[in-house]
């Protein structure tokens, strides 16, 4: 699929572009056919009455097969000032980007689909250089957390920028914790609503730092909800920036495997961080490998498939200090615990011991660092365990 022409849009012209987005019923694709044939001309014949005689609005009408939808876009048009809509991202400090403008980021220019406009916050020259998008499922366990946090260090330490949606999980935690470096590369988060807004709420703050350390972009202007079909649009831009995507944690469906699925049909290199048979974020990540992605051992892999091997390789990012030593019935408690997240009652039936004995083990593994604890749940912490060789419990 080429690359879509470039319209050098005026301010009127940008103006109408980021009204006709504010508009419910009106999507990427369709955004950028009015963009192609001319925004203001679009949104003239709205005011006017006649967005039936404007090709991609009545393309869209008749693809949703939905007889009203011109009806409700002019209702809604007559609401619009377009240089007010303009203005009030400016005044929130909004960089609005049409396609087509010089400071378009050109690698996002360059693709199949690229967005009619963007609005950014940051450092837009992050968009330019080197980068690898870490994402994975919401319901992240520690050891997932941990592995793409200490992944995006390593890239960060090369200069190497990071992208994620920041969502909950494996996208935050690889972001976390370069919001607070000053050398390397940066953060770079895709997001699905509005910059004015953050979703989750949780993530108000790192929404800030990230744009205050890197940049924050979306396709979405003010006031937009997160609706559910802005997000896997929103993955295909991640998968857009990135020279290459790494899924550290997923299920065998959700949104990581789509950004991976969007990165194959833009012919980025797609890595997977394997995991245990038996764990629930470890299917998706097992899938892609199954289908011939690149297993992810260390932050080398992750160079060799960007074709920058000639860099120097980082420990294995998994690699730890080993553990303070425990009871055996602490060991046989976190062999219990190597698959999937479980209760205190669930380990007591796969045969951790009575309550009180498998409760015990669960306190001297959480002091040792080996076991985390979220609510009723427990987790391996990530650490190696260090036989104690005793033969009993201490």
């Amino acid at each position: 699929m080429t690359a879509v022409a470039a319209v050098d849009p005026g301010r009127a012209e940008r103006a109408a572009l980021v009204a006709l987005a504010s508009l419910t019923g009106i999507g990427p694709a369709t955004l950028l056919a009015l963009h192609t044939e001319g925004a203001l001309g679009a949104w003239d014949a709205l005011r006017a009455g006649k967005g039936r005689n404007v090709g991609a609005l009545a393309q869209e009408a008749d693809r949703r097969s939905d007889a009203r939808l011109i009806d409700k876009l002019e209702r809604s048009a007559a609401a619009i000032e377009p240089e007010a809509v303009l203005a009030r991202h400016e005044a929130d400090g909004q960089r609005v980007l049409a396609l087509g403008d010089d400071d378009y980021p050109a690698r996002i220019r360059g693709d199949q689909a690229p967005p009619a406009v963007l609005f950014a916050r940051g450092d837009l020259a992050r968009l330019a250089g080197p980068s690898v998008a870490i994402v994975g499922t919401r319901n992240a366990t520690q050891l997932g957390r941990v592995t793409a946090a200490a992944l995006a260090v390593e890239l960060a330490e090369r200069g190497i920028s990071v992208v994620s949606g920041l969502a909950l999980g494996i996208d935050a935690a690889a972001h976390e914790p370069l919001v607070a470096r000053s050398t390397g590369g940066g953060p770079i988060g895709v997001v699905a609503t509005g910059l004015e807004r953050a979703y989750p709420r949780r993530h108000e703050l790192l929404h800030r730092q990230v744009a205050a350390r890197g940049v924050l972009i979306s396709e979405s202007p003010m006031g937009s909800e997160p609706s559910r079909w802005r997000f896997p649009a929103r993955n295909r831009i991640i998968a857009t920036i990135a020279h290459a995507v790494v899924v550290v944690e997923s299920r065998s469906t959700g949104g990581s495997m789509l950004t991976a699925s969007e990165a194959v049909a833009r012919d980025r290199p797609v890595l997977a961080v394997p995991g245990h048979p038996t764990a629930a974020a470890a299917a998706g990540t097992l899938d892609l490998i199954c289908d011939g992605a690149m297993p992810v051992r260390d932050v080398a892999d992750v160079l060799v498939a960007m074709g920058l091997g000639g860099l120097p390789a980082a420990d294995p990012i998994a690699a730890v200090e080993p553990a303070p030593r425990v009871g055996d019935r602490a060991a046989r408690v976190l062999q219990e615990l190597d698959a999937n997240p479980k209760t205190l009652g669930e380990l007591v039936l796969a045969g951790a011991g009575d309550l009180e004995s498998a409760s015990a083990a669960l306190t001297e593994l959480e002091q040792a660092g080996l076991v985390v604890r979220s609510g009723a749940w427990f987790e391996r912490a990530g650490g190696v365990l260090a036989p104690t060789g005793t033969g009993r419990d201490r």
